[in-house]
């Protein structure tokens, strides 16, 4: 099961789930610190950090993420 984050300057562009993982169902939750002039509404987390807290919509059957995941099972990088 993999999970494909892609990130540009630390924003979450996508988020690309394999077959496997889009079969379980998996949900993706992300935890941003970087909340420096946000006006979103912030939590705390466990540690008493100020986050950004969200759910993000995977994106599956996706052929440019399913090369990815086939570039990294090379482990030729």
């Amino acid at each position: 099961m993999k999970i494909l984050v892609s990130l540009s300057g630390g924003l979450v562009n996508a988020v690309y789930l394999d077959e496997e993982a889009a079969a379980a169902k998996v949900q993706v939750v992300i935890a941003d610190y970087d909340v420096e002039g946000t006006q979103c509404e912030t939590v705390l987390d466990p540690d008493g950090d100020e986050i950004l807290l969200w759910t993000e919509t995977p994106i599956t059957e996706s052929p440019h993420a399913e090369k990815m995941f086939a570039l990294e099972a090379t482990g030729c990088f």
